[in-house]
């Protein structure tokens, strides 16, 4: 069968959610920002188990997250740079799953009919990654297969820590803009928190869209 003709649910069961940052323009983790009494990663671990039943949390403070319904594991390549490149590898490594889905630990508005698509593609590619225009891409909302774990170690050990340069290597479907505004046109899955305005912008976004529900 062709990627596109794949069955979502038969192998694309994980999810990685990417909880290692030092949220430095915060001051706090950002994982754990209050949206109506609960902490956002509680809320992302709750939508993408919808889709999801197995939901791996790289984090270097496990004790943040020990009552989430989660596997928890830390980076396994310590010695090197702090990176997202280190958690992707860290959540591959750790579970059995061929293939997962791998999100930053602050996007709030992660669409499931996006992540759906993106997924029926992943078993016939290393990695699926939105691509939103020229240089820009959404390695933090992507699905990756184990194929990628000893490639990214190759990259780390050479010093290389950015996500998209290991790509090269890779057998790779990119997801176009065109192809994304499908399900969803704003691109609102992209949105992330690193600021307190962020913050601000993105409870005011929620709130208006249980108002309108």
């Amino acid at each position: 069968m062709s990627g596109t003709e794949h069955n979502f649910n038969e192998g694309c069961k994980g999810a990685i959610i990417l909880a290692g940052g030092d949220s430095k323009r915060l001051g706090r983790p950002k994982a754990l920002l209050d949206f109506n009494g609960r902490p956002l990663i509680a809320l992302m671990v709750e939508w993408l188990g919808k889709l999801f039943p197995d939901i791996t949390v790289v984090t270097d403070r496990p004790e943040l997250y020990s009552d989430l319904p989660v596997r928890l594991t830390g980076d396994l390549l310590k010695q090197k740079e702090k990176s997202p490149l280190r958690g992707i590898h860290a959540g591959l490594s750790v579970s059995s799953h061929p293939y997962q889905f791998v999100a930053a630990c602050d996007m709030p508005f992660l669409n499931l009919e996006l992540i759906k698509y993106m997924g029926r593609f992943a078993p016939d590619y290393d990695a699926v990654v939105p691509h939103v225009g020229g240089e820009y891409f959404q390695p933090l909302h992507a699905f990756y297969k184990r194929t990628c774990i000893d490639i990214i170690e190759r990259q780390v050990n050479r010093g290389h820590y950015k996500v998209s340069d290991f790509y090269r290597n890779l057998k790779i479907k990119f997801i176009s803009r065109s192809e994304i505004a499908r399900h969803d046109p704003d691109q609102e899955s992209f949105i992330n928190i690193n600021t307190w305005e962020d913050y601000e912008q993105a409870l005011l976004k929620m709130a208006r869209r249980k108002k309108s529900s």
